[in-house]
This record gives C-alpha cells, structure tokens and sequence, in this order.
C-alpha cells in the first residue's frame, strides 16, 4: 500500500511540473477530465469490528420459603418505591423454571413491603404500597422441597434472577 502511495504521488509531483501554472484553461483545451474513483485495492482496508464483551449476568438472589401443605401461601411481594413511599411503576416478572411440585402465581395488589431498618424505605413498610404478590401452592400431597426460578423486572430497567426454594410441610 505504501508503494502505491509513493507511485501516485510521483506521478502528481511528475504531472505537475510538465503542466504551466495557469488558473483558466487554455482556449479550445478540452475540460479536465474528471478524477477517476480510487481502485479498490488502494483504498485503505478497515478492519472489521471488534467482537462486543458479553454483558455480565444479572445476579441471581435465593429465596427461602416454608410453606404449609394443602395451602396457597403467600411467600413474596415486589414492589419499586421512591422514598416518598410512590410507586416507581409496575414490576415484572417471568417464571423461568416453574416449580415442579405446585404452581405459582402473581397478581398486583397493595400491601405492606418489608425493608431492613436501616434502609432509606424502611419508613414505607407501616403503609400500603402497590406492588406484585407471589403466591405459591403445592400439589396435592406433596410434601417436601420444591424449587422455581423467576426473572424480575424493576420499572428502572434493572432486573434480576432469582431462585426460589419453597420447603412444604
């Protein structure tokens, strides 16, 4: 590629000094011709772009639940707060394993969240804030370990998995 470079410039540097320094064309000369486009082999190659990194996985969170045998339980309830105690917006979330022993559920409604004392929310668990039930219901008979997997979704954009361990008695 560089010798081409150097070739073409010394065919201009050669071309320009055989030609007069004259800004109009001389009469009955034909127009310049027009330049032509660059050969493909000149133009400089760029590389093709580099491979993105893999985003890192959303963390995935356990959760430990005991629930009585015969009955729905409700075992978690999601909700996205600003420290006004107002909702941020709905919450979503996708079952990416269901239980293998009894099914779970999810239904918007207003309850009363749980944040540890020193959190900056904690002063929103004495009032009713809108947010996602999780209820969880064993087979008929089963007792044992059971155990689901969910993907939340905050309002934010933010999300993560989490791995459900439900003990039934």
């Amino acid at each position: 590629m560089r010798l081409a470079i150097v070739v073409l410039l010394a065919a201009l540097i050669g071309s320009a000094s055989h030609r007069p320094a004259r800004a109009e064309p001389e009469p009955g000369a034909a127009p310049p011709a027009a330049a032509s486009p660059p050969s493909p082999q000149a133009a400089p190659q760029m590389p093709p772009p580099a491979p993105q990194a893999p985003q890192p996985a959303p963390p995935v969170l356990p959760l430990m639940r005991v629930v009585p045998t015969g009955e729905a339980r409700s075992i978690g309830f999601f909700a996205a707060l600003f420290p006004d105690c107002s909702s941020q917006g709905p919450i979503v979330v996708r079952v990416l394993a269901p239980p293998k022993h009894g099914k779970v559920s999810f239904a918007q409604t207003d309850s009363f969240p749980r944040y540890a004392a020193g959190s900056p929310l904690a002063a929103c668990n004495a009032k009713r804030v809108p947010g996602l039930k999780m209820v969880y219901e064993a087979e008929e008979g089963f007792e044992g370990l059971d155990t689901y997997r969910i993907f939340l979704i905050n309002p934010d954009g933010t999300g993560f998995e989490s791995e459900v361990r439900v003990s039934v008695r």
